[in-house]
């Protein structure tokens, strides 16, 4: 299968060869800082020593989608501490329908699935480790670039903070407070920051992540909102919308969208809970949609069949662990956390199916340690029965 890089996927493709070409991304679009970009700058020495072509990118993401297994496997030896549950794990993710689909797309997450789970690992690992300070640097310097990536993952950096603090509820907290790992966190961060935020403060007047952040709440939060995707040209704002990025610019343009999601967050606080909570459900909803095609091969077909069923599977095995809550520890809230933080930040703005995806093998886990706590349990009732 080869699929030529379009919406989103093309313009990351533009910004990595424009930066290649004369050290400024371009998107294809006029703007500056719209886009994401961790994931075009991961891309661009790639391009200059290989070309930049899709295959390329292609090539990495198989090299990617294979360390995400590797560490989807580390990452289940540190909560199931059996590597053949693990090794189940690991196959589970390996044979996801989409983990191997999106292969062939120029797409971020791709990268975001290995430093989503990178950042578990290190999170898992932490409290027994006798170079926290090591590990703080890398958590600050992992989260910043992954900010730079997707920045959906934003709130689980509570559980960064939380796990490098230190912090313990039942001590005073000041002197629970671990401060050379927390300062060392800390700085590993805003270095790793320090050049994009340069770059942008240089082209757009100031520091910031991206301006495409406002544009999504704001998608997400008017009166046509819902809680798929709707088209800035589906809303109140659409007929003037060329006009106001004319006029404002980016940055202003930016910044007048967010004003105008706040000032709709406050106006219909009833509407704005029901849709977050109807997006937050949405986020989770099975594949059962037909895709864009109208007239989808047997093969397209087969392979959806087979990515519902998988998905079915992955998620009820995922909440099995929460029937047996004598056996949750610190490694499960680790992982539950980060995926609720990372589901809950959609709720925000609106859901499309990929966006799951960084999330998925952090689900194949615990549905492996789902499925053990079940044979462990039937095991138990066949022998008192």
């Amino acid at each position: 299968m080869h699929i030529e890089p379009f919406s989103d996927y093309r313009a990351y493709m533009r910004m990595a060869t424009s930066l290649l070409e004369n050290g400024r991304m371009n998107d294809g679009m006029g703007n500056v800082a719209y886009y994401s970009s961790g994931w075009p700058i991961f891309l661009s020495p790639f391009f200059a020593v290989f070309g930049a072509t899709a295959q390329v990118a292609q090539i990495l993401n198989v090299i990617l989608g294979t360390l995400g297994i590797w560490l989807v496997y580390l990452c289940a030896r540190q909560l199931l501490g059996n590597w053949k549950w693990a090794m189940l794990a690991a196959l589970a993710w390996a044979l996801y329908p989409p983990a191997i689909l999106y292969t062939e797309y120029v797409a971020k997450e791709n990268l975001m699935v290995p430093m989503l789970l990178a950042q578990t690992y290190f999170l898992l690992i932490y409290p027994a480790s006798r170079h926290k300070i090591r590990l703080s640097v890398l958590l600050g310097a992992l989260f910043a670039y992954e900010l730079l990536v997707g920045p959906a993952v934003i709130l689980t950096g509570l559980l960064i903070g939380l796990m490098v603090s230190g912090i313990h509820l039942n001590r005073e907290i000041l002197r629970s407070i671990q401060w050379k790992a927390m300062f060392a966190c800390l700085i590993a961060f805003f270095i790793t920051l320090a050049p994009w935020f340069t770059y942008t403060t240089v082209q757009l007047g100031k520091p910031l992540l991206n301006t495409n952040g406002a544009f999504n709440i704001y998608l997400g939060n008017n009166p046509a909102a819902d809680v798929k995707f709707v088209g800035i040209q589906h809303t109140p704002l659409g007929p003037v919308w060329d006009g106001i990025r004319k006029e404002r610019g980016e940055i202003g343009s930016s910044a007048f969208l967010k004003e105008q999601a706040l000032n709709y967050v406050k106006e219909n606080p009833g509407r704005t809970a029901w849709l977050s909570l109807r997006k937050i459900a949405y986020f989770w909803k099975p594949p059962i949609h037909s895709g864009e095609e109208e007239n989808p091969t047997a093969v397209e077909k087969l392979m959806r069949l087979g990515w519902l069923i998988a998905y079915n599977i992955i998620v009820i095995l995922a909440l099995v662990p929460l029937l047996f809550r004598q056996r949750l520890n610190r490694n499960h809230a680790i992982l539950f956390g980060t995926v609720a933080l990372y589901c809950l930040i959609h709720a925000a703005a609106y859901v499309i199916f990929r966006y799951r995806l960084p999330v998925m093998p952090l689900m194949c886990i615990l549905a492996a340690n789902g499925l053990y706590l079940l044979t462990e349990w039937w095991k138990m009732r066949r022998q008192t029965g």
